[in-house]
């Protein structure tokens, strides 16, 4: 992820990104190619078949392509804060649904899974514990919207540098949050790339007895 320069809002960035790279990875801030892996970790809990999907912070869209070469019969809708984000996605899958949400607050409606790939990775507002905040909230709202689970990914802090602007959050924080607010059961990968790591939470944590095992 490039850097965020502190005169230009989050939106700006992006525009900005757009603007100089079209439609790549690197209008979306991910510009080494490295895209598919996050997809894997994101996705590789979904069922083959027949889902309903949210992917918030959708960007330009590239996880629907991604899907559609592993998946069957899903359902996939996008949000995204930026109109002209929203308008080009919507123009290269109009099978799809799309809308403009600048919040989590902004979604409607229940989906069987929700995902979130770089949407807290960097700082809403200058202060590091209310980033924290916000992504803790948010978390917490858009885990009510899904039926089954929620993967999202961040930066850890175990980095060799850290770009200005940028949110990198202690996997352990994170677990410990989302085994107290969200879900006990729960995954963590961090074996996919040094510096990243994605969070899957299921909503279903009930404990099947008397064999001691998750459904």
């Amino acid at each position: 992820m490039k850097p965020l320069p502190a005169s230009l809002s989050i939106a700006q960035h992006y525009r900005d990104a757009l603007a100089a790279n079209g439609d790549t990875p690197a209008a979306v801030l991910w510009p080494k190619g490295r895209q598919d892996l996050r997809f894997d970790a994101l996705t590789r809990h979904l069922p083959p078949a027949d889902f309903s999907l949210l992917d918030y912070g959708c960007g330009l869209a590239h996880l629907h392509p991604y899907l559609d070469k592993r998946f069957k019969r899903f359902r996939y809708t996008g949000t995204d804060m930026l109109p002209e984000f929203v308008a080009l996605a919507r123009a290269k899958h109009p099978d799809a649904d799309f809308a403009v949400a600048a919040s989590p607050a902004e979604i409607m409606g229940e989906y069987d899974h929700i995902v979130m790939s770089g949407v807290f990775n960097m700082l809403y507002v200058d202060d590091i514990e209310a980033h924290k905040r916000v992504v803790w909230e948010g978390l917490e709202t858009l885990f009510a919207r899904a039926r089954k689970t929620m993967a999202v990914n961040f930066m850890t802090d175990q980095v060799d540098f850290r770009q200005p602007g940028a949110f990198h959050l202690d996997p352990r924080e994170l677990l410990e949050f989302s085994r107290t607010k969200l879900s006990r059961r729960l995954l963590i990968d961090q074996g996919y790339m040094p510096f990243e790591y994605t969070l899957v939470v299921w909503k279903d944590d009930a404990i099947r007895r008397p064999t001691m095992v998750y459904g």
